[in-house]
């Protein structure tokens, strides 16, 4: 009976939603002082490259690269270094010229308590109001283990309202979108900064396929970056998203309906 009631409400909640609950324009002139983290060379510009084309004209932005960028052992010896330049260069173009770089082994993130206390001074000594980094549902094993690993840190940090999710390799479930039209061709300027990462696949032409259909928000011809942001004093973003999937699969079951679905967490 009272798993009867539990889906009877969330059917309700369901029922209540309006009809098409689009993500909302994130209002950039909220973010005093910006910091990202780009777990590889071109992460930065894919996830967020016409956001912080934007944001470095109206407060502080600092791009941190956590990897060395090397291809995990794939790619000629010496790429490291001149992907952190092709890095440096793509934020040039974007208007952003603070960087740092972390120097963690590329492809085999794992994090450390020197790591650790290395963010957290960076954190203390920033102070910033916004921390983009990968969205915890992205497809790459460093962007989920970084993003795990940054996401407490960042959490805790007195300074920090907001941690803003971009995305990669798979879609984020959107909160808010950025108009990036005006932007579109300093995007391509900073991405074909990204030699080595060009040589490898058709990231430009995914990028603008990606940032058309986010466009589609804002009207025809437009161009978008989508995010998820989480305000630190809501519910972890982890828990929220997998709470709501576990417990929606589980009403349906209970309901016959999908029997044959298992939450990817179930054992």
């Amino acid at each position: 009976m009272l798993q009867y009631f539990k889906a009877k409400k969330l059917r309700s909640q369901l029922a209540a939603l309006p009809p098409c609950p689009l993500p909302q324009a994130l209002d950039l002139t909220q973010a005093k002082k910006v910091l990202v983290f780009a777990p590889h060379p071109d992460d930065e510009t894919l996830g967020c490259g016409g956001t912080l084309a934007q944001l470095a004209q109206i407060c502080p932005v600092k791009v941190v690269l956590v990897t060395d960028g090397s291809g995990a052992g794939e790619l000629p010896a010496g790429t490291a270094e001149i992907r952190q330049e092709e890095f440096k260069n793509a934020l040039k173009v974007l208007g952003v010229t603070d960087t740092l770089l972390l120097n963690q082994p590329d492809g085999a993130f794992q994090g450390s308590p020197t790591l650790s206390r290395q963010v957290q001074a960076l954190l203390h000594d920033y102070q910033p109001t916004w921390v983009f980094m990968p969205s915890p549902l992205d497809y790459h094993r460093d962007h989920l283990r970084i993003t795990a690993f940054l996401e407490p840190l960042c959490r805790a940090v007195p300074s920090v309202t907001h941690l803003v999710f971009y995305e990669i390799w798979a879609p984020v479930p959107a909160t808010h979108v950025v108009d990036i039209t005006d932007q579109i061709a300093i995007k391509h300027d900073a991405l074909n900064k990204h030699v080595t990462a060009l040589a490898c696949g058709d990231y430009l032409e995914a990028s603008d396929g990606l940032n058309r259909y986010r466009g589609l928000y804002l009207g025809k011809g437009r161009f978008a970056e989508a995010f998820w942001v989480n305000a630190v004093n809501d519910p972890h973003p982890f828990q929220t998203l997998q709470g709501f999937s576990a417990q929606l699969v589980t009403n349906l079951a209970q309901d016959g309906l999908h029997s044959e679905i298992q939450h990817p967490n179930a054992k």
